[in-house]
């Protein structure tokens, strides 16, 4: 019941736990898709904890009181960026995903932002056809602004494929 999970602004505590949720909820993607190699990678601690002392880092609490999932967005002139999330395996259809990207969608909004933007796999299930149930559409290489132009060719340069950017018009 999601109910009984919680969404919150991460806390110091919180932050030597996320890297095993990114990691968990990296294991399910196929080879083909991420290779092995860049399943280990996550987001810096210094990241996480600079985007944790500006607010813009929420987690999913478990029942217990345990990060489950994690949002961490970024701010950028016009458009915010979604730059990451996750939900452990054991903890997915919850409904975290979605209250975790409402938290990121609010955050935006209340900076000013005209969109709130992301990169992710166009076909894999639970990343672009789950964006775009929540509204997000996806951008042509002419829409992108230079931010998510360099995000999307770094990604590619990794060998990532079919990786597209979207955005959420706020």
């Amino acid at each position: 019941m999601t109910r009984h999970y919680r969404i919150e602004p991460a806390q110091p505590v919180h932050l030597p736990l996320l890297p095993d949720i990114e990691r968990a909820a990296a294991a399910l993607f196929p080879a083909s898709v991420i290779p092995p190699a860049l399943r280990l990678g996550v987001v810096s601690q210094l990241r996480l904890e600079q985007a944790q002392a500006e607010r813009r880092l929420w987690v999913a609490l478990s029942p217990r009181g345990e990060p489950v999932g994690f949002a961490l967005a970024e701010p950028g002139a016009e458009a915010a960026f979604l730059v990451e999330l996750d939900v452990h395996p054991d903890h997915q259809r919850q409904g975290l995903g979605r209250r975790l990207i409402a938290a990121a969608i609010d955050w935006a909004r209340a900076g000013g932002h005209r969109n709130l933007t992301l990169t992710t796999f166009e076909h894999v299930p639970w990343n672009g056809p789950f964006y775009a149930r929540l509204g997000f559409r996806r951008l042509a290489e002419a829409e992108l602004d230079e931010r998510l132009a360099r995000q999307l060719a770094g990604e590619r340069s990794l060998g990532l494929k079919d990786r597209v950017a979207m955005a959420l018009a706020l």
